[in-house]
């Protein structure tokens, strides 16, 4: 069971609809500054918790509705009190669930009676209503499916993530430590607990400071209603109750104190080391029902952590997936080269253009670089990915075509077989480091493979090269690529 679409409706700076589709495994928002990134955990927040319209309506679209709708693929079928709510699964579309929240107010008719619905309604897509189309509805207890299907565990860059010092029950502290405490209840030690407790709680404990107490409300209610006697009981609380009233305390140079009274990065520090033990346990142990069918939302993992500590942190994440899901915004290279391409998906967020968010563009290499990746996502040109690309398609070409290998030769391959122009006028190669020969018209790719393993020939002003035309040397060879695999006549 996974997230597999969101469909934000003018909600913050997303105007009007936005659709954004999400893999099963870690799933990546990169994107400028502003850019909506964080928006996109906001709004899933705001479907499982709700809020004012006013308060997440885009400024622009004030006099429209705001929503966010969520797509919940691959669904199991739901059992105990959750049953009656699998007609509502809908197995013609991966047993897929469709939830929503939206500021409309609306009053539609759902079986027998006429339901209001409103921005404090969970609405649940029924494909198959016994009186009509398809279309949204309320039952009651819709909320309760919600929460079990929507375990959402948000780790925020700007503020205290005071959800990972709860210790309840759908909270992902409390559900570390009750299946770390599982075995304690058959503890002789609990037990011992219970037994205490009855005694201190009994006729020999705080009972008996309460007999006249209770003999004189006995006195009254028999007066009044006939033979009528008052006990007071102290049952023993449950011990998932108990782990509730839990909290975390921090010592720090000799001091002892509240996870709570610790700033920012102390806190969100916390919350990364508690997902990351939840990880490596859930790597070594295989699955636990405990810690399953969880969404875990990280803003900016690499904000206080070192390359090799973002390494770390990614690493133990992979744990996580399949069994729960993963989403992180990031601009860094470090995080986004953890990138599995069977697994994981990702989505570039822009200020510009009508279109806000687009699918990271189809990787080359079987294996994703941190160049490819970085350059894919981030618009980042480097002399790695132009090396990589250039070496794969000349490789293949010394193959298929042309055992010889001489790079003149290679270049001709390109204009003619790969349909690139020859667009770097005046290209001055040297022999053998000495003289200039004179200036020719070739590929880019070529003339920045050479100038990259041989910058000598960028000496006196000639050969111009800098980041616009490293860029444009990586589309080329990306196009050529491209031009090739679709071509079977000369198929790589």
């Amino acid at each position: 069971m996974y997230i597999s679409r969101i469909k934000i409706k003018n909600f913050k700076s997303f105007k009007g609809i936005n659709e954004i589709n999400f893999s099963s495994g870690v799933n990546y928002l990169v994107g400028n500054n502003n850019a909506g990134k964080t928006t996109v955990f906001q709004a899933i927040d705001f479907l499982v918790n709700g809020g004012k319209k006013e308060d997440y309506i885009n400024l622009d679209c004030s006099d429209q509705d705001v929503s966010v709708t969520a797509f919940m693929s691959q669904v199991d079928e739901l059992q105990g009190s959750l049953k009656k709510y699998n007609s509502y699964r809908d197995a013609q579309k991966q047993d897929q669930m469709i939830f929503q929240r939206s500021s409309k107010e609306e009053t539609i008719s759902q079986g027998k009676k006429n339901v209001k619905m409103n921005i404090k309604t969970m609405r649940i897509w029924n494909p198959s209503p016994e009186d009509g189309e398809p279309k949204f509805e309320n039952p009651s207890g819709v909320s309760s499916t919600v929460k079990a299907l929507f375990s959402p565990q948000f780790v925020y860059a700007d503020s205290h993530n005071e959800d990972f010092r709860d210790f309840g029950s759908t909270k992902i502290t409390g559900k570390l430590i009750a299946s770390l405490a599982s075995d304690f209840y058959e503890d002789s030690l609990y037990k011992d607990f219970l037994t205490a407790h009855k005694k201190a709680f009994g006729k020999d404990g705080v009972k008996k400071y309460l007999t006249s107490a209770e003999d004189d409300l006995s006195q009254l209610l028999d007066n009044q209603f006939g033979e009528s006697k008052v006990q007071f009981t102290f049952d023993p609380p449950e011990a998932p109750d108990m782990l509730k009233k839990g909290n975390i305390k921090i010592l720090e140079n000799g001091l002892l104190t509240d996870a709570s009274e610790k700033g920012n990065g102390m806190q969100r520090a916390l919350a990364l080391a508690i997902i990351q033990v939840v990880a490596e346990r859930t790597g070594k142990n295989g699955t636990d029902d405990t810690i399953r069918g969880m969404q875990f939302f990280v803003d900016e993992p690499e904000i206080y952590l070192h390359p090799l500590a973002q390494d770390r942190l990614m690493e133990s994440v992979a744990n996580l997936t399949p069994e729960n899901q993963v989403f992180i915004t990031t601009h860094s290279p470090y995080i986004l080269r953890h990138f599995r391409k069977t697994t994981d998906s990702v989505n570039i967020l822009s200020v510009q253009g009508g279109k806000r968010v687009r699918p990271m563009e189809k990787l080359n290499f079987k294996s994703p670089t941190i160049a490819e990746v970085t350059y894919k996502a981030f618009g980042v040109p480097t002399v790695e990915l132009h090396s990589q690309l250039f070496s794969f398609l000349y490789m293949d070409w010394v193959e298929h075509h042309d055992g010889s290998g001489k790079l003149k030769n290679f270049n001709d391959y390109l204009i003619s077989s790969c349909k690139l122009s020859a667009d770097y006028p005046d290209y001055c190669a040297r022999y053998n480091g000495g003289n200039f020969q004179d200036p020719v018209s070739v590929t880019t790719p070529y003339a920045v493979r050479n100038i990259i393993d041989h910058p000598e020939v960028c000496e006196g002003n000639k050969n111009v090269y800098n980041e616009n035309i490293l860029k444009r040397g990586i589309n080329d060879l990306i196009t050529a690529i491209s031009y090739i695999q679709s071509n079977p006549r000369n198929k790589i």
